[in-house]
């Protein structure tokens, strides 16, 4: 294991071993790899082997659904997926051809984005290595890794900024009586064991640049705790206000997308007049209600207040129909 102080922080080439044990960590940390390289207008390149196989599209949409503005990256080319079953079934018969022709693509590709000032450096997720040890073919796997590293050392030398990350399943790994783990390992600069890192904390530290911002102004302090620990776990980055006076306070120095704004606040300002507060000093800010009052004995108070009768909410409710009213537009 390379000792360097957040190993997810990659901005030059690197060819890494990816240990994982499950596949929803293995998911996490490729959708963290490659927010970031969009974040950093880097190209991104995921290249599965399952990437069109229909036996595991919940995986592949599970990753795509954890990448920010997913679509938007595939039509402006900053988001490639390759399928990768040809070269996987390639390597299984010796055969490196195609993975000779993806050099020289990458390189090609690179050398473009350069021209054009887009960046010079490309991330690459790639699984054929992987999928070779899943499929006991150790042997091969190593011949394929072996190659990476000498690419790899090739881009280096020619100062090319090309990460390429090769996830190995640990536990099928460690079965192997020939060692090949640690064999693998060496033909890589960095080996990372997903097992020693907190990915809830991974994603949460991700989210908080980049995720929605919602502010939360609730008085209970069960229900402070709760809204907070729920949403901070969906990756929202969530600040918690206790009466009318903070919300308004924290409202002049940020910006939120959301504001969920209960209606029996304790303390001097109602509710209401501070939802009318809001809309003075940010005319566009969405608010979201809370509210013990049944829709159809809604107060006067809140009637006349510019809020969509979808984002009142009426206690009590799941917290689903909250992350529902968050999610809509």
């Amino acid at each position: 294991m390379s000792n360097i102080e957040n190993p997810f922080e990659i901005s030059k080439g690197k060819h890494v071993m990816l240990l994982y044990d499950k596949d929803e960590a293995r998911t996490e940390a490729a959708a963290h790899w490659i927010n970031k390289g969009l974040e950093n207008e880097q190209l991104c390149i995921y290249a599965s082997v399952y990437a069109f196989d229909q036996l595991h599209i919940s995986n592949m949409e599970n990753l795509f659904a954890k990448i920010e503005n997913y679509q938007s990256h595939i039509d402006n080319n900053n988001l490639q997926i390759i399928n990768f079953r040809p070269y996987y079934e390639s390597a299984l018969r010796g055969n490196l051809l195609p993975f000779e022709n993806l050099k020289a693509n990458l390189e090609k590709l690179l050398h473009d984005r350069i021209v054009q000032g887009k960046g010079d450096k490309i991330i690459v997720f790639a699984d054929a290595a992987c999928c070779l040890c899943e499929n006991k073919s150790f042997d091969e796997s190593e011949i394929l890794e072996k190659w990476w590293q000498d690419v790899h050392d090739e881009w280096l030398n020619n100062s090319y900024h090309i990460t390429v990350i090769c996830p190995h399943p640990n536990l099928i790994l460690g079965q192997n009586k020939f060692d090949s783990k640690s064999k693998i390992s060496k033909l890589h600069d960095l080996t990372m064991d997903l097992n020693e890192y907190d990915l809830n904390q991974l994603r949460t530290s991700f989210g908080q640049k980049n995720a929605m911002r919602i502010l939360i102004v609730e008085s209970e302090p069960d229900l402070m705790t709760l809204y907070a620990e729920y949403l901070s776990a969906l990756d929202l980055d969530v600040i918690i206000a206790s009466d009318g006076n903070e919300c308004l306070s924290v409202l002049k120095v940020n910006d939120f997308d959301i504001i969920i704004l209960d209606m029996h606040l304790s303390g001097i300002i109602e509710a209401s007049d501070v939802a009318k507060e809001i809309y003075r000093i940010k005319p566009n800010q969405r608010i979201v209600l809370t509210t013990t009052n049944p829709l159809n004995r809604t107060s006067d108070k809140i009637d006349s207040l510019r809020v969509n009768k979808e984002d009142i909410l009426v206690k009590p409710f799941m917290l689903s129909s909250l992350l529902e009213a968050i999610k809509r537009k």
